[in-house]
């Protein structure tokens, strides 16, 4: 067994091999061949006022790679608010030095042994990301060329590298509140990606003449405007909050990355006090307006079940608010392949996580 850093993941993901891994598994996942378990979160009160200590796990198995992955996250989550409005917000007060708590582990459909770990971050970015894109070849405009971004975080870093691996985009409008981060943001991937990244001063000038329109924030309420929806063009987001009911409810194609639940289970008090039960991951202001399960999901596409774009003029949409855990198989079957190929780890013994006990 071995014991993977986020630094090690970086240097073994390529963002078009994660595209291509994911469109394969949701592939697989369409036509019954693999398979997805919902994410499921524990809420719990603990000593930091206004916070609450969440427990997160998401799973997925996909058999064409020979791999079953178990992500989960041990948070500690608030939702401050921020110019007004409230954002989801992880406090990182691990030891040593403050730190985050997320991991996923890969375990052998063959052998059902435990063959790696490695913390999430590096890698939760990048299935948002390679995900979004996925959806985009399919929904997008084959010319798109013009992508107009809503945020310079962590998030954004990916949505911009997954939609150039599948679309010819040259010119990037960006906006985030903080004046100075979009404009490092776009002066780092402009080298980076030798492609035009243009920061500019309101997010309806980054959503003009867009072909592709992300928003990638971590924002409790609403980004994306239905005025700014125009022939051809293909909206997406990381949050299920960044996408008003009057969007979803006008383009022409709308298509959810899944339409499973999130199962919350809070602690008496709780449902109140957390924004995310009305706008976010427990709950949506829009149900009973938008019949989620009637909407298709995005393996129903990949797979050919359900017709993509037909028409250069038509409006898409995809709502990629719930993640899955086959996305974590996936990717983490390219990890692990190219980690034990270049001999890279922190090696384990695997008597400690195996038994003689029958369990």
């Amino acid at each position: 067994m071995i014991i993977l850093t986020n630094d090690q993941i970086s240097e073994l993901l390529d963002m078009q091999e994660c595209v291509e891994a994911l469109e394969s598994a949701y592939r697989d996942l369409g036509l019954a061949d693999a398979v997805d378990m919902p994410r499921q979160d524990m809420l719990v009160s603990n000593r930091r006022e206004g916070a609450v200590h969440s427990f997160k796990t998401m799973s997925g198995s996909w058999p064409r790679a020979g791999i079953a992955a178990l992500r989960l996250n041990s948070d500690i989550v608030t939702w401050p608010p921020v110019n007004g409005v409230p954002r989801r917000v992880k406090v990182p007060v691990s030891e040593p030095g403050g730190r985050y708590n997320g991991s996923v582990l890969l375990f052998s459909t063959d052998s059902g042994q435990l063959l790696c770990m490695f913390s999430d971050g590096v890698m939760q970015k990048t299935r948002v990301g390679a995900s979004s894109a996925v959806a985009a070849k399919y929904l997008s405009r084959t010319d798109a060329k013009t992508m107009g971004l809503l945020g310079t975080g962590w998030q954004a870093e990916a949505q911009l590298e997954a939609m150039r691996a599948v679309r010819p985009i040259t010119l990037v409008k960006v906006f985030s509140p903080n004046p100075e981060n979009r404009r490092k943001f776009a002066q780092r991937y402009s080298a980076k990606l030798n492609c035009e990244i243009r920061a500019v001063d309101d997010p309806a000038a980054a959503a003009e003449g867009a072909d592709i329109l992300v928003s990638a924030t971590n924002s409790m309420q609403p980004t994306i405007m239905p005025e700014w929806l125009r022939p051809g063009i293909h909206v997406t987001s990381v949050r299920g909050s960044e996408i008003p009911t009057e969007v979803l409810k006008n383009v022409d194609r709308l298509v959810v990355n899944t339409n499973q639940p999130v199962n919350a289970y809070p602690a008496r008090g709780w449902p109140s006090e957390v924004p995310e039960f009305s706008n976010g991951d427990y709950g949506r202001p829009d149900l009973g307006i938008i019949d989620y399960a009637a909407v298709p999901e995005l393996k129903d596409i990949v797979a050919g079940k359900v017709e993509a774009r037909t028409a250069d003029s038509e409006t898409s949409c995809f709502h990629n608010y719930k993640g899955l855990g086959l996305q974590f198989a996936a990717i983490g079957s390219i990890v692990y392949k190219k980690a034990v190929e270049r001999g890279i780890g922190f090696k384990v013994d695997d008597s400690y996580f195996t038994q003689t006990v029958h369990p």
